[in-house]
């Protein structure tokens, strides 16, 4: 991929300086709330837990609002492109096998594809009736699943772009999608407290797990197939580990404190499990050792929530999104803090690395996707 052009684009009609403050705290207020109260956000008007869409709307309004201000504070020197025509937020991010597409997901109910060499619209899909929060594409590069909260995952034929099929099934939302390793196995996530593994190829539903604390956020399979890991609402049991071929339940992972798991990754060779967390106070990266399931340590630096996470394909990167605005790179085996990536205005909502490890692809609820270059110094 030829050398990226450093963007420094600013946002027109942003706040001041003052008012973006101001905004940023009547965000942060709503989003504590928002953990404490399900039943009302300030400034949002009373909302049951069922209005989350319209909670989850006003929140990405705000978000957008609270922009970098005038200083160069938000300037970054790693070169990055930005992708627009999204007319909403951005919610998944996800390269093809091959590192020649990107997909983007968004709650505008569209998927893109990029081509990334030269970062042209390669086709749009819709179908979706709701927004489009997850999307993953299978191990030969030839299918695109899409996961969406009108409680369907759909599966795309990359190369043409037509529907293959829509899976039915879930009571609730869809907020988390991933693939097996070898394709054989989708894994999806829902608000009704349930993950259901799906035949990759097929759709045929294979089974139904049901969790017990709440919405389902994040699913990742382990690097040999065998674990599939699943993370979400708010508990003291927060990530169960699930035998992928019995459908048992292993083990579960317990930190004292309450709190919300919104991103789960395993490390390429295995060893490593992460874990992005939402509670407001911490706001922390935890990494866990597979072997003994013994917390290796926390990794603090965000600002608010994190998002998502994921390691690149050497495992020597671990990156993070989050509501902050911001990515962050770490060393995956110190847990060092390496960068941060800044430079959308809005909250981080998903991070993918290429195959290569040389481009990291970001959406955020500015309606743009970042791709910036891991290769410049």
């Amino acid at each position: 991929m030829s050398t990226l052009k450093y963007i420094l684009t600013m946002r027109n009609g942003r706040a001041s300086g003052s008012s973006s403050l101001l905004v940023f705290m009547f965000c942060r207020t709503s989003i504590i709330q928002r953990h404490h109260n399900p039943k009302r956000i300030e400034g949002c008007a009373t909302l049951q837990w069922k209005s989350y869409f319209t909670v989850f709307s006003c929140l990405v309004s705000l978000m957008s609002v609270c922009g970098a201000d005038e200083s160069d504070t938000w300037n970054n020197p790693l070169e990055s492109l930005t992708l627009k025509g999204h007319s909403g937020s951005v919610l998944g991010v996800a390269f093809s096998p091959d590192g020649e597409t990107l997909a983007s997901g968004s709650s505008d109910k569209t998927i893109r594809l990029w081509a990334v060499r030269s970062q042209k619209l390669k086709r749009t899909l819709t179908g979706h009736s709701e927004m489009v929060t997850a999307i993953a594409f299978s191990s030969d590069g030839q299918i695109l699943a899409s996961g969406s909260w009108d409680k369907t995952v759909r599966l795309w034929d990359v190369q043409t772009g037509n529907l293959k099929a829509v899976l039915r099934g879930h009571n609730g939302r869809v907020h988390t999608l991933a693939f097996s390793g070898n394709g054989a196995i989708l894994a999806s996530g829902d608000s009704d407290e349930t993950v259901r593994l799906w035949d990759g190829r097929t759709g045929a539903l294979r089974q139904t797990l049901t969790e017990s604390d709440g919405p389902v956020f994040a699913v990742a399979f382990s690097p040999d197939d065998r674990t599939l890991a699943s993370g979400g609402e708010l508990g003291n049991t927060v990530i169960r580990l699930w035998d992928v071929q019995a459908g048992k339940l292993q083990r579960t992972l317990k930190w004292r404190r309450v709190d919300a798991v919104k991103a789960l990754a395993f490390s390429p060779d295995g060893l490593t499990l992460a874990n992005g967390s939402s509670r407001p106070e911490e706001n922390t990266i935890r990494l866990w050792n597979v072997r003994t399931w013994e917390l290796i340590r926390a990794l603090t630096g965000h600002r608010q929530e994190v998002t998502s996470v994921v390691f690149s394909s050497d495992g020597k990167t671990l990156a993070s999104g989050s509501w902050d605005r911001a990515v962050r790179l770490w060393d995956a085996q110190t847990g060092r803090f390496k960068r941060t990536l800044n430079g959308h205005s809005g909250a981080v909502f998903s991070v993918a690395f290429s195959p290569d490890g040389k481009t990291l692809a970001s959406g955020s609820a500015d309606k743009t996707v970042r791709l910036w270059s891991m290769t410049v110094k």
